[in-house]
Formats: structure tokens, C-alpha cells, sequence
């Protein structure tokens, strides 16, 4: 091969390695730029997408936490309202005890426990000394006569009922004056004894509270006469049975007198 042949071969690769680098030298910047951005943008994303996503679960979180207090808060308010509307219903009763039949009712108290079967003649008070109970209180409801406080502790006080056969109260008819002793009658309710008549005891008349025996105030309703025995002709006194005004089995809440 001459020289001139030669010369021209070295030229011609000269030129041809002059174009390959030039080609890729241009083009390698944006190639490589857009090499290294791909990967940047991916993780940049990601990093984003996790920012939100635990934003997210915060403020979930937040908010059942706030509906959570929320709640509570409202529970705490409906409790409040309920114990305001129960100190009003007792107010009431106190009012209405006060009005119908004496003005020395001094207390409430709830039953907590008593006597089971149809005739209840025990209750329990869930307040003692403290209320303040003593013994000999005369015990009511609006509705009509319960019994009389028989023992008293600090926290607890027993009720001896109308229903019981040791009970004694001091009766009269409503209207018709009279004279005689309520006592318990465990197969009947209540039974009127050694009564005296102002006028003939009626079915449906009104038995309440006389001073007889000093224990309890007068007028207060102690129920309604269900039944009259028959008379004896030799016997000046009459016997009968009265059905309670109050029903002794569903009492939550009673109210105190004091002893006359």
C-alpha cells in the first residue's frame, strides 16, 4: 500500500471518529440528565405520597380522639340533666307532701331493698343518720302513707310498712269521723279494728291518719275501704279492710316527716 493510500485511511478514520464523538458528545448531557432525573422524581413522589398518608392518619387520629371527648362530654351532660330533672321530681313530691298532708316533711331518701312477696312489709332506706333519719319518722308519698322509720344507721334506715302485723296507726274516715287502729294484715293488706262510727262506713270511703296514738300527723291518706264485716249487734265497734293508697312493692323514693 503506498503512503498516499495510507494517509488517506488515517483520515478517514480521523473523520469518522470525529463524528461518532461529536454525535454523542452533544447528545449526552440531556441523555444523562434525564438518566439521573427519572429516579429523583420517583423517590420524590414517594417521600410526597408518605407525607400525606401519615397526615392522613393523623388526623384521623385526631378525630376519633376528638369524638371520643366529645362523647364523653355529652354522656357527662345527659347524666347532669338526668340527676337535675331527678332532684326536680323529688322537689316536687316534697311540694306536693308538704301541700296535701303536713308541712314537716324534712328529706328524701330512695329505697334500696325490702321485703319480697305481695305484701311488703319491710323496706330499706339508702340514707341513715346523716340524712338526717331518726327513729319514729313517719314515712310517705305523695300517693299516701308507707310506714314509720323503725331503726336507723349511719348510711341505712328500716321501715316498718302499714302492711306489717306490728303496725299500729290511728285511723279515721275521710268526711265521716270515726275512731279506730289500722294494723297489717298479712293475708288482706291492711285491716281497720275497733272502730268506732261518726256515720256507716261506705265501700270506697277514704281512710286517713287521725292524732290517735300520737304517732303520725292527721290527714294523711292511708287508703280506700274494700271490704266491711258484718256486724255484730252486740258489738259497738266495727272491723274492715282497706286496700293501701300506695303501692309498696314499686317505691323508689320516699319522703320523711318529722315526728309530731
Amino acid at each position: 500500500m503506498s503512503s498516499l493510500l495510507r494517509a488517506w485511511y488515517v483520515f478517514l478514520a480521523l473523520g469518522l471518529a470525529t463524528f461518532v464523538a461529536t454525535a454523542f458528545i452533544g447528545r449526552a448531557p440531556t441523555t444523562l440528565s434525564a438518566t439521573i432525573a427519572l429516579p429523583h422524581q420517583v423517590a420524590y413522589r414517594v417521600g410526597v405520597n408518605l407525607r400525606e398518608a401519615l397526615a392522613a392518619m393523623t388526623d384521623r387520629r385526631d378525630l376519633r380522639t376528638e369524638n371520643a371527648a366529645l362523647r364523653d362530654a355529652l354522656a357527662a351532660e345527659r347524666e347532669s340533666a338526668r340527676e337535675l330533672e331527678l332532684q326536680v321530681a323529688r322537689l316536687q313530691e316534697v311540694l306536693a307532701i308538704r301541700d296535701a298532708q303536713s308541712p314537716g316533711v324534712v328529706t328524701t331518701a330512695p329505697v334500696v331493698g325490702g321485703s319480697t312477696g305481695e305484701l311488703v312489709d319491710r323496706l330499706i332506706l339508702g340514707a341513715g343518720r346523716d340524712a338526717p333519719l331518726e327513729l319514729g319518722m313517719p314515712v310517705t308519698v305523695p300517693e299516701g302513707l308507707v310506714g314509720i322509720i323503725t331503726d336507723v344507721t349511719g348510711e341505712r334506715g328500716v321501715v316498718r310498712t302499714i302492711l306489717d302485723p306490728e303496725s299500729r296507726v290511728g285511723v279515721t274516715v275521710r268526711g265521716k269521723g270515726g275512731q279506730g287502729v289500722a294494723i297489717g294484715d298479712v293475708a288482706s293488706g291492711v285491716r281497720i279494728v275497733r272502730f268506732i262510727e261518726g256515720a256507716p262506713v261506705e265501700l270506697g270511703d277514704v281512710v286517713e291518719t287521725s292524732s290517735y296514738g300520737g304517732l303520725f300527723p292527721r290527714g294523711v291518706r292511708v287508703g280506700t275501704v274494700i271490704a266491711i264485716d258484718p256486724r255484730d249487734p252486740n258489738e259497738l265497734r266495727r272491723s274492715f279492710l282497706v286496700e293501701p293508697a300506695a303501692d309498696l312493692s314499686t317505691l323508689l323514693e320516699v319522703a320523711l316527716i318529722t315526728p309530731p
